[in-house]
Formats: C-alpha cells, structure tokens, sequence
C-alpha cells in the first residue's frame, strides 16, 4: 500500500446494528494476528494460511445480504476503471492520483467476502472519494479504518479518521511519520 493512501473497509450497516444494538464508534481490529498471519503467507506459492482468529475484518458481515453483485459492479465501473489482473478490482493509477477498489466476492454462497477502497490522499479533487461515499450512503453501508474506527459515508465523519491516519501524516508531516517508524 502507498503511504498516502488510505483505506477503508465497506461494511453493511445491519448486521452491525444487530449485534451491537447500535453502531458502536469501534470494532476489534487483531493487529498482532495479522502480522503473524502475514509472517506465514507463503508469496511464492500463493498459500493463504488458515485464519485462526475472528475480528473486523474476518468477519462475514456480508452474509446473508442480497446484492446483485453484477449491478454493482456495473456501479462500480462508472466511478473507477477495472484493474487489468481481474475482475474484482478497480484502478486508477495515472502519475497524478492513484486510487484502488476490491471486492472479493463468494461466488459459491453468494456473498461479499470483503469490500475495501484506497483513497490517495493526494487528490484534491475528491471525484473518487465523493462517488464512493454517494454509493455507499444509497445501500446504507458504513465505512471502517485500518484500526476498525466506523463512521456514516459523509466526508465530515470520514475526515475525523483521515486526520488520525497514517496516511494523513505522511502527506501532512513526513518526517514525524519517519519518525514514528523507528
């Protein structure tokens, strides 16, 4: 991921508000099981090892919630180019701005396994970004951070998590962002 992007995770608003009786300000992101995870990815043989752990992330929001996948991404296409390497990515990457959208899609069960967009904060154009929180406030979903903070898609809620990024730091203070590594 380039340092001056930043994610967000789109989740459905229900089965949240299920759960939790209300959405809550912050869902459990495992940082320490991710990296342990990562550190056994084998990359050259492309083996993903088995999650043994449940957070944000990994969990299945998306079960069980009708979407016509297709539609979407029709929807989808009219906000960001499709990436070259398949069919459920989306990129925009043209030495000014470079932005990126996956949905990874259960085709077997029917269901969005993980749904995530990288905003570069470089744009000050803010076409992507708006076009996605209009999307994501027509289906009622809610946007996550890297750290599992949620917020309404608006731009004022999303600014408060952009502020407290990496990512912001990067593009607003590189060298505490250094500084901040060691």
């Amino acid at each position: 991921m380039a340092t001056y992007q930043f994610l967000t995770f789109v989740l459905p608003r229900k089965p949240i508000e299920k759960k939790y009786g209300g959405i809550p300000k912050q869902l459990e992101i495992k940082h320490a099981e991710w990296e342990k995870y990562w550190e056994n990815y084998d990359v050259e043989m492309n083996e993903a090892p088995e999650l043994e752990f449940e957070d944000a992330i990994t969990t299945k929001w998306w079960k069980g919630i009708q979407i016509n996948i297709a539609e979407l991404r029709n929807e989808i296409d009219q906000i960001i180019p499709r990436a070259s390497w398949n069919n459920e990515s989306w990129k925009i990457e043209n030495g000014e701005v470079d932005h990126d959208l996956s949905i990874d899609y259960n085709e077997k069960e029917n269901f969005i396994d993980d749904f995530r967009f990288r905003t570069d904060l470089r744009d000050s154009k803010l076409n992507f970004l708006n076009s996605m929180l209009e999307l994501c406030d027509r289906y009622d979903w809610i946007l996550m951070d890297e750290n599992g903070n949620l917020c309404n898609p608006n731009i004022r809620e999303l600014a408060k998590l952009l502020k407290n990024s990496k990512a912001h730091l990067f593009i607003t203070n590189p060298t505490e962002f250094f500084d901040n590594l060691k």
